[in-house]
């Protein structure tokens, strides 16, 4: 069953989830969500080994 990639990032702009990660073979799915959501700067990732990122709210509101 495929993730719900907009339900996790509202509830990490909402404070309710802290981090999103997303594995190497998610990327993409996550991606498609993620560039069409209106705060998309407000979320940043960090690259891993073997292709996982973990996503967090920004630390300011400055992007």
């Amino acid at each position: 069953m495929a993730r719900d990639f907009l339900a996790e990032m509202d509830a990490l702009l909402n404070h309710e989830k802290e981090t999103i990660v997303v594995e190497h073979d998610e990327f993409l799915d996550f991606q498609k969500v993620w560039v069409n959501y209106d705060h998309r700067k407000e979320i940043v990732g960090a690259a891993q080994r073997n292709g996982q990122v973990i996503y967090r709210c920004a630390e300011s509101d400055i992007v």
